[in-house]
């Protein structure tokens, strides 16, 4: 309810700086508004990990890092802020490599409240410096500053809700009171330790201990606590965004499928995309199933939290079903959490976008798919040209499109000299309708049916004339051509040869990738 508003205000803001010419003020002013979204997002960071450390505060879910490459990114994530405000921040350790345990999303919010408190609170042409170092069996991070400090007779009260000191409210610098509570909870969960010593306007050095291996705090097949249900009431889109959602029809462009149970969020995304792609749109998973097989896209991107369906369950179908399981699946989302992430790319994801998103990011992520998608085409075709074993290994493969390709070339080469064998009796063996089939194999091999089994025809017409144990009509009866003349000019379009000539020099020849033009008939392969 909170990022998806921000990704309104945040995402046309980036859009302004990108493709509108600017006066120089109009640039700072958007750069100024984007910065305080930042700002919001952080709070908004802040507020929920509080609250879901106060409800599932014993609750850890520990993984293993490398500490050095793990605190680099941390700190990375400040230096811009803190060249901004010309203060010397540093980050130094007494090792070169070592793995520790801990819950990552926790251990974010310890280490990101101290080092923006420490950047925050330090006046220009101070110092930040972060040095972490270990023993035997635990490792300790030291964050000093040469900020404001804390008055001596308030920092007993340092972690108490909402506690700010006197000269930091003074300061006018902005702070919600509750960084420290958060992470003193965060860091005793840990089983960790934190010692904080300050003198006013001298600075601040916060210490915290933590032991190496925490594996043990784990609990045993411990999950994550499911989403509660929230009911979501019944909007009406602007009527400014109704004409928007349906302005993009135009059949020669790739086929993205919106799902997005935000009204104007949704149209926005139309807005976005619809000059590069033939959009349509739909509030959720279950409207989306019907849609995929009537628009087929090439793309879904779906929100994950949706009243009916939620996005997670609609990828699992898609990724599922015979005749969607080749249609990448983006997902945009607010759940931000590693555990989150992970579970969107268990199920089948072939991205994951996190709220508030980078237009241009998110625009780079869908032209990768979908350059991806065209990349495993010939991958796919391969598979009629080559002995490979049909393991899936690319990204982006599934394992029921490997399957599927697998089946149809098996069909068809068990009726390889059948000449009453049509793309019908195709559709049947593989227990698939017409339009589907078409759509899935068109879009898997950049084949029509009609294409491809003509091409796994003449690729067995090549290897017989290769052998040289039989004459041109009899390998056209063979490879189910019934009229040799029209074997003839199919193999010269597929070889660029006769066969006669094929068969004289065209050891090392390959069929020709062909563009296929109109509608196809049965009637096609009986030739």
């Amino acid at each position: 309810d909170i990022r998806t508003p921000l990704t309104l205000i945040k995402a046309p803001l980036e859009e302004l700086l990108e493709e509108e010419k600017l006066s120089e003020i109009g640039v700072n002013r958007t750069k100024t508004a984007l910065r305080n979204v930042d700002s919001l997002l952080r709070l908004t960071g802040n507020l929920i990990n509080f609250e879901r450390a106060d409800v599932y505060s014993s609750k850890l879910y520990i993984s293993e890092y490398e500490l050095n490459t793990y605190m680099h990114e941390v700190c990375a994530a400040f230096s811009n802020y803190a060249s901004i405000k010309h203060i010397d921040f540093t980050y130094e350790s007494t090792f070169s490599y070592m793995n520790v345990w801990f819950d990552k999303e926790k251990m974010d919010s310890i280490l990101k409240n101290i080092i923006s408190n420490s950047l925050k609170y330090t006046p220009e042409n101070g110092k930040v410096s972060v040095v972490v170092s270990d023993t035997n069996d635990s490792w300790r991070v030291v964050i000093s500053d040469t900020g404001i400090g804390i008055p001596s007779a308030e920092q007993n009260k340092l972690f108490k809700l909402h506690f700010r000191a006197s000269n930091a409210i003074n300061s006018k610098v902005t702070g919600s009171g509750i960084g420290l509570m958060l992470v003193n909870r965060l860091v005793r969960i840990h089983n960790g330790k934190i010692n904080i010593e300050s003198t006013e306007y001298q600075g601040t050095t916060v210490k915290i201990v933590f032991q190496k291996d925490n594996r043990k705090l784990q609990k045993p097949n411990q999950k994550s606590t499911p989403e509660p249900a929230i009911e979501i009431p019944e909007l009406t889109a602007p009527a400014t965004f109704k004409c928007i959602a349906n302005a993009s029809n135009n059949a020669n462009l790739q086929r993205i499928l919106v799902v997005e149970d935000n009204d104007e969020l949704r149209s926005y995304m139309v807005n976005l995309l619809s000059p590069l792609y033939n959009v349509q749109t739909c509030v959720n998973g279950k409207e989306a199933l019907i849609i995929i097989k009537e628009f087929w896209p090439e793309l879904v991107l779906t929100d994950v939290m949706m009243p009916e369906m939620r996005g997670d369950e609609l990828c699992v179908a898609i990724k599922n079903d015979i005749e969607t399981s080749h249609i990448p699946v983006l997902l945009l989302t607010a759940l931000g959490e590693e555990k989150d992430i992970l579970k969107g790319l268990s199920i089948g994801a072939d991205e994951y976008i996190i709220k508030p998103f980078n237009v241009t990011i998110l625009r780079e992520s869908i032209k990768n798919l979908l350059t991806n998608r065209a990349l495993l085409r010939s991958r796919y075709a391969s598979l009629v040209t080559d002995t490979q074993s049909m393991v899936p290994s690319a990204k982006g493969t599934n394992s029921l499109d490997w399957k599927f390709i697998s089946d149809v070339k098996k069909h068809i080469e068990n009726n390889i000299d059948n000449t009453e064998f049509s793309v019908v009796i195709l559709c049947e063996l593989q227990g698939m309708g017409r339009t589907s089939f078409y759509n899935k194999l068109k879009t898997l091999t950049g084949y029509t049916p009609n294409g491809f089994i003509q091409l796994i025809r003449v690729k067995r017409a090549a290897v017989l004339l290769k052998e040289g144990q039989h004459n041109i009509n009899e390998i056209s009866d063979m490879t189910g051509f019934s009229d040799s003349k029209y074997f003839r000019e199919v193999f010269k379009k597929h070889y660029k040869m006769s066969p006669s000539q094929y068969a004289k020099c065209g050891e090392n020849i390959s069929p020709v990738t062909l563009e296929e033009d109109g509608d196809e008939t049965d009637n096609d392969v009986n030739k």
